[in-house]
């Protein structure tokens, strides 16, 4: 009976060893595994990242850089988005003062003015045209990722970020909020012919959405870039432009909707904002003496808003 015993716990002793080893085994098979497949996936993203990179060099590879990173962009890190999407943005840059130089044609201008349509896209205005040189050029900028834009009567190419939004899904978050601000840009720019074609209240809220950019990242690849589109925006909301100045020449009353504008964006923020400090500042002036513009109005003005 003893014996009997013995060799029941024996038996046992080797099956608990042997089912160990297998899970063991499962277990290292399938660490082995994922090991594997995440080396695989690591593998196939640094690959599609390391093709991109050429097509980022030359402004005449737009065309091919735009499809490849618009069909693969999801493929990569957020990291690795980031710096396509900011290489491609310099690749734009560089290369409009080429395409500028395309459109900047008697010709061409003479053309584009029979032809454009305000919000049109570059291939909706090449499908337009019967000339086929002018059709040509229209879908290469559209392909590369421009947009044509028009002041002064004169008709030119610009980024065309609005394109951009499909990124923001897959790159840093200073980014996204980047692409946001340029889009806004891009889609209503806010002046034409020296005067203002947004609405005040569309001023100061830009420039308010820039400050918040400034101070939520300050070490932001592309925080200069929004710094300076913040100053334009804070001297347009404290002086407006010459087209559409924000006191009016003859009077030297404040312009209503300004007011109304202003007085709306004070009641509906009432967070930490500097650019809001000196508004509320200038408002409080200003209803002080009637909204107009005297000289204790003008001394704030250029103490918190210098123009140089």
């Amino acid at each position: 009976m003893k014996k009997h015993s013995i060799l029941l716990t024996a038996l046992a002793l080797i099956l608990g060893l042997s089912a160990a080893n297998s899970a063991q085994a499962e277990g290292t098979g399938a660490g082995a595994s994922k090991a594997a497949a995440s080396a695989t996936g690591s593998s196939h993203t640094q690959a599609v990242y390391t093709a991109a990179l050429p097509l980022l060099t030359d402004s005449g590879k737009l065309p091919q850089a735009v499809r490849y990173i618009n069909s693969n962009i999801y493929a990569v890190t957020p990291y690795q988005a980031t710096v396509l999407v900011l290489k491609l943005e310099n690749v734009h840059k560089a290369g409009l003062k080429v395409w500028a130089s395309k459109f900047n044609n008697s010709a061409v201008q003479r053309r584009l003015g029979s032809i454009y349509t305000a919000g049109a896209s570059m291939a909706k205005l090449a499908e337009s045209t019967d000339d086929s040189s002018l059709r040509t050029l229209l879908k290469g900028a559209g392909e590369s990722g421009y947009k044509l834009e028009t002041a002064e009567g004169t008709f030119f190419p610009v980024i065309d970020y609005a394109a951009y939004r499909k990124y923001k899904l897959y790159v840093t978050s200073d980014i996204r909020d980047y692409i946001t601000i340029m889009a806004a840009e891009s889609a209503l720019p806010s002046s034409k012919d020296n005067g203002l074609v947004i609405g005040w209240s569309e001023v100061a809220a830009r420039a308010l959405s820039q400050e918040q950019f400034v101070r939520t990242y300050p070490k932001s690849n592309r925080i200069a870039a929004v710094k300076q589109l913040y100053a334009m925006y804070e001297t347009d909301t404290f002086y407006g432009q010459n087209n559409t100045p924000l006191f009016h020449y003859d009077s030297l009353e404040m312009d209503l909707e300004a007011q109304k504008a202003y007085s709306s964006i004070l009641s509906k923020n009432t967070g930490s904002s500097p650019f809001l400090d000196k508004l509320e500042g200038f408002m409080k002036l200003l209803k002080e003496n009637g909204f107009k513009l005297d000289d204790a109005v003008e001394s704030y003005r250029k103490a918190e808003v210098p123009v140089s």
